[in-house]
């Protein structure tokens, strides 16, 4: 088998289909990714992708394209222009007609196995529905080398591919990214640390002591973070993505990642009980593991480290976790990228430091502060200016990729500055997280959430308030749980919170059904406003002293 190369060549200013072609010859038989045999039974192990095998998958489906769809100087009759939107499957059809509409998609390319929301848009939009060939075919099948001969200065800003907003505070919404952005972003993650400092994320970067170069991944194919998974680290850092079997809970996903584990650890029989460097998971699964601290214990064993994004995780869960493991906190955003942070080399982690991130110099960003939360602690909004295109090898954030008249961008998330440590920022939400009273006043209940959110009988949590005249709570409880059973944890934040967002006994909808999720798994708060919009108006409304079921 080949050997891989190290240290893995930095590419840019590349077209990424050439780069992968050209590992992909020569170097053929290195391991692309692993993926399962079946990902509903994840005992029958995992396959092992090759990167001729992607390569050849990527021709195949260029000519399948070409024969079913059309050839390139056709499709543009098609839509705007040419593009591949990948659609979360977690909306519902509504959403995604909007979200097709918005690109003018006209052709709905499927799997062979049906997804039942698949057919519910196509009743409501009429398009041309095709069903793309199967993966093991398109790995296995050798087919012709498809003409690819466009460069990189001539088309970079043609679309690479077409995502989407999370659609937290509404529609989801499309977002292209240019060869150009996949390149900046690409760039983001070649720098190289400050003097006396160290890449925070080169346990996931297959940096310095990464014996595996392998990070279990959790993200979905069709979020950004599933897609620097898919082909950034593979293609640009040459870290092996392992893909975690089906789930549709945080307690599967989290025990399918230790089954995982445990037969990647089985199959390669080695010394160590290691077998990734890195395992990468969303918010809610942390947020499990913060109240089963055997499940941390039993992943510790398998992983050298873990990591998490795409939204904010309390902080009893980054504590729980950090007691047993080394954790890394990736601030991302499908518009900038993943930002780049470091740490001092050899410094140890300073108290209560879990969470918190240093920004990278060249990522260019600025605090302001905007407001304070119900502890005074003063939040800040964070803003990205421009670099000038000189420092930091003429590198410009991936933000102004879209933005290309802009000198700053207000990111519209907010952080928290460490105590004492001033470089260190931790998450705090996004600025439209604020909920606004009928009486004008404004209330940020993210650490409230949090905290009720942490008592060990709460599944989820959400405080509503805008335009009502006080603070209510969307609550879904463990079974057999009963809103009594955690109510002393919502008094405790009652007395830290202002008069107006404390929440009575009377004023809590007790759910039975799982809180609508976006693709990253934050909670999508507009739609859980619609969705709960009648039995808000009644709690509002009614008289009594009885909290509502539904």
């Amino acid at each position: 088998m080949t050997a891989r190369p190290s240290p893995w060549p930095k590419v840019t200013n590349q077209l990424l289909p050439h780069n992968l072609f050209n590992i992909a010859e020569k170097y053929p038989q290195i391991t692309y990714a692993e993926f399962p045999r079946n990902p509903l039974n994840i005992s029958e192990g995992y396959r092992a992708i090759t990167f001729v095998e992607v390569a050849n998958a990527v021709h195949a489906v260029a000519w399948w394209i070409e024969q079913n769809v059309g050839k390139l100087e056709d499709v543009d009759k098609i839509g705007k222009e040419t593009l591949m939107l990948f659609p979360s499957p977690r909306y519902g059809a509504q959403a995604l007609v909007k979200l097709i509409e918005s690109v003018d998609a006209k052709v709905m390319l499927m799997p062979e196995s049906n997804v039942p929301v698949v057919d519910e848009v196509l009743k409501i939009k009429e398009m041309k529905a095709l069903k793309v060939p199967a993966v093991d075919w398109l790995l296995s099948t050798v087919t012709e080398r498809y003409p690819y001969t466009k460069e990189f200065e001539q088309y970079k800003h043609e679309p690479f591919v077409c995502l989407h907003t999370s659609g937290t505070t509404g529609f989801p919404k499309p977002i292209v990214w240019t060869h150009d952005w996949a390149n900046s972003a690409v760039q983001t993650m070649y720098l190289d640390p400050p003097p006396g400092y160290e890449i925070q994320e080169q346990p996931l970067y297959g940096l310095r002591n990464c014996k595996k170069m392998r990070a279990f991944f959790q993200f979905p194919p069709f979020h950004a973070s599933g897609m620097f998974g898919m082909i950034f680290l593979p293609l640009q850092l040459g870290v092996v993505p392992v893909y975690s079997p089906l789930f549709t809970t945080p307690a599967e996903g989290v025990q399918g990642a230790l089954a995982a584990l445990d037969v990647l650890a089985a199959r390669d029989a080695e010394d160590e009980d290691i077998v990734v460097d890195t395992v990468m998971i969303g918010p809610p699964c942390a947020e499990h593991l913060g109240k089963h601290p055997e499940d941390v214990l039993s992943l510790s064993k398998r992983a050298s480290h873990i990591g998490w994004g795409g939204g904010s995780v309390s902080r009893a869960a980054t504590n729980a976790v950090t007691a047993t493991m080394k954790v890394m906190n990736i601030m991302a955003s499908t518009e900038q990228g993943m930002w780049p942070c470091v740490l001092p080399i050899g410094a140890p982690p300073k108290d209560d430091s879990a969470g918190y991130a240093a920004p990278h110099p060249a990522f260019n960003l600025r605090f302001d502060p905007v407001s304070k939360s119900t502890d005074d602690t003063v939040l800040y909004e964070a803003v990205i200016t421009r670099n000038d295109g000189v420092e930091w090898k003429g590198h410009i954030q991936p933000i102004f990729k879209f933005f290309t008249e802009a000198k700053e961008r207000r990111t519209g998330d907010l952080y928290a500055q460490h105590p004492q440590d001033a470089s260190l920022w931790l998450h705090h939400g996004r600025a439209d997280d604020m909920l606004t009273f009928i009486t004008n006043e404004n209330f940020f209940p993210t650490v409230a959430e949090e905290r009720i959110a942490s008592h060990a009988g709460v599944v989820e949590v959400m405080m509503v308030g805008t335009r009502r005249p006080k603070a209510a709570l969307i609550l879904r409880l463990e079974p057999g749980v009963k809103l009594e059973d955690v109510w002393k944890v919502t008094e405790e934040v009652n007395q830290d919170s202002p008069t107006y967002a404390r929440v009575e006994k009377h004023m809590v909808l007790v759910t039975k059904e799982p809180f609508l999720k976006t693709p990253k798994g934050t909670v999508q708060k507009r739609a859980m406003l619609d969705l709960y919009g009648k039995e808000l108006d009644d709690l509002y409304e009614k008289v009594g002293n009885v909290a509502l079921y539904v």
